[in-house]
């Protein structure tokens, strides 16, 4: 159990994975995808490239990096897609494809590691607008989290962006993180997550 999720300083948010509709749709639409449907290409590139624009940004700070990283994964995976594997989670899927190419881009390796180079960088806010959060919280309260997320490792950003903003479930994140192991990502949630309870509690 993750005792953070009922107290006060954090939203509560829906058991992670348990949206099977969505799942159902996504398999229907990256298997159509597959077999060589253009609308089903189209779809998902309308309907993921901002949300993968947004993520790219997160990671590098070089807005044409990103975009022209987006434009070739998609060329790619239109070009190979008889080869692709299947998917119940397309954003999870993309994700992961993005990430790794950005990083290839940039020539970096982020490693499993804490202590990662100066230079890798994570950025993201919690926002009233993003759906898996409690939507009646304060400014003053939205002003605090935004400031002890600052305060956190790039790596313990992410992991709390993938977990609290995507919803992604823990094995998603082990394996879009490069962790050993679900119990890897489950400790550095507790962890990132402590930081911030702590770092609230002091700017009572």
């Amino acid at each position: 159990m993750l005792k953070n999720r009922n107290d006060d300083e954090f939203p509560q948010i829906p058991e992670i994975g348990s949206n099977r509709a969505i799942e159902k749709n996504d398999s229907l639409v990256w298997d159509e995808f597959r077999a060589g449907n253009e609308s089903a290409f189209i779809q998902i590139y309308q309907d993921y490239f901002d949300k993968l624009y947004g993520y790219g940004m997160r990671i590098v700070r070089n807005e044409d990096l990103v975009k022209d990283a987006i434009q070739d994964m998609f060329i790619d995976l239109r070009k190979n897609r008889s080869h692709l594997g299947n998917t119940t989670s397309i954003k999870f899927y993309l994700f992961k494809c993005i990430k790794r190419k950005i990083i290839k881009e940039e020539g970096k390796w982020i490693g499993k590691l804490e202590n990662l180079d100066p230079s890798y960088y994570f950025q993201f806010e919690y926002s009233h607008e993003q759906h898996l959060i409690d939507q009646q919280i304060n400014e003053e309260k939205q002003k605090k989290i935004n400031l002890a997320i600052e305060n956190l490792s790039p790596r313990k950003k992410e992991i709390i962006y993938y977990f609290y903003h995507e919803g992604l479930s823990y094995l998603q994140i082990q394996e879009l993180m490069g962790l050993d192991n679900v119990k890897s990502a489950r400790n550095l949630i507790y962890k990132a997550l402590n930081l911030l309870k702590v770092a609230l509690q002091a700017s009572s």
